[in-house]
């Protein structure tokens, strides 16, 4: 078969045996042309101060010509447009809400119980409205400047989602002329994300329909026992959540520490670092089914942790980046990645950058609801503690500190959801 031959991906569903259903499709080398459909919801994603929307223009054709747009390359589930941007004064509220478009924080409840609307990177907000369509997988669009920074949060999260099975389309402004947002425009400019114009496959067999409609993402605890299992969890891969994190059975305790915030001893190799803080925490009482990760300065940890894993405790070292950022992202694919259903969780943050804020904060206790009790260590609180590295990091631990549920518990417990 040659390469303009080879079947295409249909949708990112799979069959009963967990293999991809391909359809018949062609193939350039300049331009792909992938024949697909969907009946899932697509979301448009938009920031419109990086990508400002043109004066004049009438919001109500946008919301039309992206729908009809959409419903040629075969997305034809229902569709909704989201913008983001620093500031929305009046004039613009009212013209997005006639125009039947949505501000993203107003699609979080939790911005009606603050005065002043938080901004909040779009990546968050694309991982908060994609987690509430599971299990079903929803379709995403994001409108973009050509060539999106491959090192940006914009980047990795786009891929995550695609990593899960997720349709993303990029619609990408044309660089040296002025896009209308008209259909033929919008069809011009879209692609998904590794490469391929959709363009919708008109007609169906029942099978693939019935395919179309069953959920990927739907795998399930199963915890009669009250045991778990760690064997499937692998120690040698690093999991920088760029794909899903392979399921464990069982309570456990995540851990997302900010180095940067409260840096790690020099003299301890990630091996001891993790044993240090798995000892502390097991003296407190939890589960030995610890996972850490660490956000680390790339210019002093590159060489020594970035990259691939040559040790083997659970501990794995992240740049930090905009670590506010990165690392709510993170904790909400943890929690989309290993569910808990009947057992206990524990997920505690160290870091600096939460505390303060009563929206962050508000996102973090949002864990619970994912059966995760959320605890909050702020290292600047301790900043005048020293001690040995022998006795590193028990005063972080023994100390008194805030937390969204009070101190960390010696036996957290959870109700069953």
């Amino acid at each position: 078969m040659d390469e303009a031959d080879e079947p295409i991906l249909i949708g990112g569903t799979m069959d009963e045996e967990g293999e991809p259903i391909l359809i018949g499709g062609t193939m350039d080398e300049e331009d792909e042309t992938i024949l697909f459909y969907s009946v899932n919801d697509t979301f448009v994603c938009w920031n419109i101060d990086d990508c400002p929307i043109p004066v004049d223009t009438d919001l109500g054709s946008i919301v039309n010509n992206f729908e009809h747009a959409l419903h040629q390359m075969g997305f034809e589930g229902r569709m909704s447009i989201n913008v983001d941007c620093k500031k929305l004064n009046s004039n613009e509220e009212a013209l997005f809400k006639a125009g039947r478009i949505f501000y993203l924080p107003y699609g979080e409840t939790m911005c009606r119980n603050f005065v002043t609307r938080p901004t909040l990177d779009m990546t968050f907000y694309m991982l908060s409205v994609l987690r509430e369509t599971a299990p079903i997988l929803a379709n995403l669009a994001v409108v973009v400047k050509p060539n999106i920074d491959p090192g940006g949060e914009l980047h990795r999260v786009l891929h995550c989602l695609k990593s899960r099975g997720h349709n993303v389309l990029l619609v990408e402004l044309p660089p040296d002329e002025k896009c209308l947002f008209s259909v033929d425009s919008l069809l011009k400019n879209s692609r998904f994300l590794g490469g391929g114009k959709p363009r919708a496959k008109k007609e169906l067999t029942p099978e693939e329909m019935r395919e179309m409609q069953r959920p990927y993402d739907s795998e399930e605890e199963e915890e009669e026992d009250g045991s778990y299992d760690v064997s499937d969890l692998s120690n040698q891969k690093m999991l920088d959540f760029s794909e899903r994190i392979k399921h464990v059975k069982g309570p456990r305790t995540v851990v997302f520490w900010d180095a940067i915030d409260c840096p790690f001893p020099l003299c301890f190799s990630p091996e001891q670092i993790f044993q240090k803080i798995k000892s502390v925490l097991m003296k407190k009482g939890t589960n030995d089914n610890i996972t850490i990760w660490a956000y680390v300065d790339e210019r002093s940890w590159r060489d020594k942790c970035l990259g691939n894993k040559t040790w083997d405790s659970r501990i794995y070292f992240l740049p930090a980046g905009d670590r506010r950022v990165r690392m709510l992202n993170d904790m909400y694919l943890q929690c989309r990645d290993a569910p808990l259903h009947h057992c206990p969780g524990l997920l505690i943050l160290v870091s600096n950058h939460f505390s303060g804020d009563p929206f962050y904060m508000d996102l973090f206790q949002d864990m619970e609801h994912q059966n995760y009790h959320p605890f909050l260590i702020i290292p600047r609180e301790h900043s005048n503690i020293s001690e040995s590295p022998d006795e590193w990091p028990q005063s972080l631990f023994n100390r008194p500190r805030k937390s969204s549920q009070g101190p960390l518990p010696k036996k957290p417990k959870l109700d069953a959801a």
